[in-house]
């Protein structure tokens, strides 16, 4: 993608003294750089193309992993810097915020965004959501779960498959489960799970629900965006963001602001949850009964019990 030349100050006023424009339009248009946790570099580019159009505003793009690109917004550092975080990781914006990392959102369409899936100050907001759903196989048990915790159960014993608790919302649904539970009584749960598993854990979700439609699990725990055929929404139902949040270095923070606010707009919202198969994150358009169903905790709540999640993970075998 074509990015325009940054201009020193000193060019600035040469070009506005000799008729060009005005130093602060160029600063106005000026390229803002989004550090990315994305698979489809395409889609990505295709969406904030439509925002240059309509703004003017370049974007460029750096992609990577979430906890290493976190780590390089975190130190302020990368050629060139993030002016925009978009992760897909509710445990990482979490980090970023806590680590002094972002600045407060300003845009206009943050109030829009319903409140467990933002920051409290303000410094990250959800862009859009998946649920983590119970899925059943082609041969369930007679006993249909209700809850996470269910699938712990003897009834389910060799019937259940997971994915790695290192993806991040697997790991999120145990910070969650911590939460919600306590950390003891999670652990239980997650002892169940790991107790009653069909076959050993996969590397990914793709994999999971290879194995789901396959036939070889009679239930799973999976994002909704992957689902393959009957799922239960279990009570409560979390659910996993990818969230946005500006650099506290930001070079072009009103640009910033500008893509920020674009990408919580209701239109972009709609557009940008159906591509990836989710829900969008703004309160008027997350349609009941889905509404009614899922956990309205926080969901930086995932990154705060993100070290336990991890460490009880481990004490639990679930690898």
């Amino acid at each position: 993608m074509k990015t325009m030349r940054l201009l020193t100050p000193v060019m600035m006023l040469f070009l506005a003294a000799c008729g060009g424009e005005p130093a602060g339009e160029q600063e106005r248009f000026a390229p803002v750089v989004v550090y990315a946790t994305y698979d489809d570099e395409e889609y990505l580019a295709s969406l904030f193309k439509d925002f240059t159009k309509q703004t003017r505003i370049p974007v460029t793009l750096r992609l990577g992993e979430a906890q290493q690109l976190v780590d390089n917004v975190i130190a302020n550092r990368g050629s060139p810097p993030a002016d925009v975080l978009l992760t897909t990781s509710a445990a990482e914006a979490w980090r970023a915020a806590d680590e002094g990392a972002l600045r407060p959102i300003g845009a206009e369409n943050l109030a829009k965004v319903a409140d467990f899936l933002r920051d409290p100050d303000g410094l990250w907001a959800a862009t859009r959501m998946s649920v983590t759903v119970i899925v059943d196989g082609p041969a369930p048990a007679q006993e249909t779960p209700a809850t996470y915790a269910d699938l712990g159960k003897p009834v389910y014993s060799g019937s259940l498959c997971l994915a790695s608790s290192s993806l991040p919302v697997n790991r999120s649904l145990v910070a969650m489960l911590i939460s919600e539970l306590g950390e003891k009584p999670a652990e239980r749960v997650v002892r169940g799970w790991i107790r009653n598993l069909a076959v050993p854990v996969f590397d990914t979700e793709a994999e999971l629900a290879a194995a789901v439609e396959a036939g070889t699990c009679g239930y799973a725990i999976l994002s909704s965006p992957l689902v393959v055929g009957n799922w239960i929404l279990p009570e409560p139902a979390y659910v996993d963001i990818e969230g946005v949040g500006i650099a506290r270095h930001a070079r072009y923070p009103q640009s910033a602001e500008k893509l920020v606010d674009w990408l919580l707009s209701e239109d972009v919202q709609d557009r940008h949850a159906r591509a990836m198969k989710a829900y969008p994150a703004v309160t008027n358009l997350i349609h009941s009964p889905l509404a009614e169903e899922i956990s309205t905790r926080n969901v930086g709540l995932a990154g705060w019990n993100d070290n336990d999640a991890a460490l009880l993970a481990e004490r639990a075998g679930y690898r």
